[in-house]
């Protein structure tokens, strides 16, 4: 009976350890647990403590010990699995906290990496910013003409130089200023030309040079007489033209007058030449080739040093005028040539051009500018009130009557009736070919269909 308890025990211990085996997956584990259970059956002499256990067994039929005996027997080897299986799930979680600490190390690693390389085009991109906003400063500085003087080039003809006593002290003025000049063979012989480069730090932006539409052509005396002895000066001044169409031409001379006063004492005394011009000729034929020609005139100077001025002065305009804000209307007909050089608000009209466009206007003082343009700050604001068909237009014409002023001698003084009356009908006018006299005195209101 006991034989048969020891043999049940052992087969119900042989599905344990299949479970066991197959939860750790661990084929070593499952084949020492069948070398064991192998090593049990065989026989409970190799094992001391067994076989005592087996012994009590025997010695106690009752089956609930024996289950006792059995239960004693099969827990420490529950526990030894329960361990074996907590040691395995331990180095389970190790071996995942090593990878995700490596992990985490080659994510900071990759984070840092992008951090540098979005620092370092912030950086390229803020450099860039930088340089661009210096180029657009540059730019502005040349729009303004802040390097027309370095940036232009004079071109002068050999034969300027060569001929004449003309060409030292011209190279010399050009060298006290500071010029760029370069002495070079001109299609046109004895003339100057004038280049503009951009420089390079703003060619970016502003490609291409600037074109100066301008040639001098210098003539010393003698030469420029013959020209008009053999009536050949006209041809001349078309070859140039046909050269350079648009071109304004000069016709720079040195000494003229003053030689042909001297052939014509010479003359006098019986010395010299018959065919020679005379002044008036001379005069005539300058007179004429401004005349007869477009955009081409002449320039005499009475010797060297005035001619080597003239050039550089030229030069000097040539550069900034390229860069000087254009004229309209208003600023060549009221730039401030109406206002006295001792009027307070001289600088005031000079800066506004509404107040210039008042001044501009006949018998309007600068006083009555600023009072007008106290209460009709723009020419807009005077109009919309011109211009309302509800007002009539006696009303209009007095519409300024009481604007006060501030007199010579103190005080405030209207502004009057006439002068009210005057801006009106100035700047309601109909016709622009009306002269302004004949506008206050009412001749729009007098027309013939």
């Amino acid at each position: 009976m006991c034989t048969w308890y020891i043999w049940s025990t052992v087969l119900f211990m042989i599905p344990i350890v299949v479970y066991v085996c197959a939860l750790n997956l661990n084929t070593d584990s499952c084949l020492s647990g069948h070398s064991e259970l192998a090593h049990t059956l065989e026989g409970s002499s190799s094992n001391p403590t067994l076989q005592d256990d087996i012994d009590q067994v025997l010695d106690c039929p009752d089956d609930e010990n024996i289950m006792d005996q059995m239960g004693n027997i099969m827990r420490p080897r529950k526990e030894s699995i329960a361990i074996t299986e907590k040691e395995n799930i331990t180095k389970e979680v190790k071996g995942r906290k090593k990878m995700t600490k490596e992990e985490r190390t080659r994510l900071m690693e990759e984070k840092k990496l992008k951090k540098l390389e979005e620092k370092l085009q912030r950086e390229a991109l803020k450099a860039e910013a930088a340089e661009m906003k210096k180029l657009q400063k540059e730019k502005l500085r040349w729009e303004k003409g802040k390097f027309a003087l370095k940036s232009i080039v004079a071109e002068i003809d050999s034969k300027v130089i060569e001929s004449g006593s003309v060409g030292g002290s011209l190279l010399t003025r050009f060298a006290e200023r500071g010029l760029t000049y370069r002495i070079t063979s001109n299609p046109i012989e004895r003339s100057i030309v004038w280049t503009m480069t951009v420089p390079e730090h703003i060619s970016q932006l502003s490609p291409g040079g600037v074109e100066i539409q301008y040639i001098l052509i210098v003539y010393e005396a003698e030469d420029f007489c013959k020209l008009i002895i053999n009536e050949s000066l006209p041809g001349h001044v078309l070859r140039v033209q046909n050269h350079y169409p648009s071109y304004t031409v000069c016709y720079l001379t040195n000494k003229l007058i003053a030689y042909v006063r001297k052939r014509e004492g010479q003359l006098y005394n019986g010395r010299g030449r018959e065919g020679h011009p005379s002044v008036d000729k001379v005069e005539k034929v300058l007179a004429n080739l401004t005349a007869s020609f477009s955009k081409v005139h002449s320039r005499q100077c009475k010797d060297e040093a005035e001619l080597a001025e003239h050039v550089v002065g030229l030069t000097c305009s040539l550069s900034s005028c390229l860069f000087r804000k254009k004229l309209t209307r208003l600023d060549v007909n009221a730039n401030g040539s109406f206002i006295t050089k001792d009027c307070v608000d001289r600088h005031l009209i000079k800066k506004s051009s509404w107040l210039k466009a008042l001044v501009a206007i006949p018998k309007v003082q600068p006083r009555f500018a600023i009072a007008i343009s106290k209460k009709y700050p723009t020419l807009k604001s005077l109009l919309s009130v011109y211009m309302d068909p509800n007002i009539s237009v006696h009303e209009k014409e007095f519409l300024l009557k009481d604007l006060t002023t501030e007199g010579l001698l103190g005080g405030d003084r209207r502004l009057g009736e006439v002068c009210s009356k005057r801006v009106y009908r100035i700047l309601m006018a109909q016709s622009g070919c009306t002269k302004t006299d004949d506008v206050e005195d009412g001749a729009d209101f007098f027309r013939v269909n």
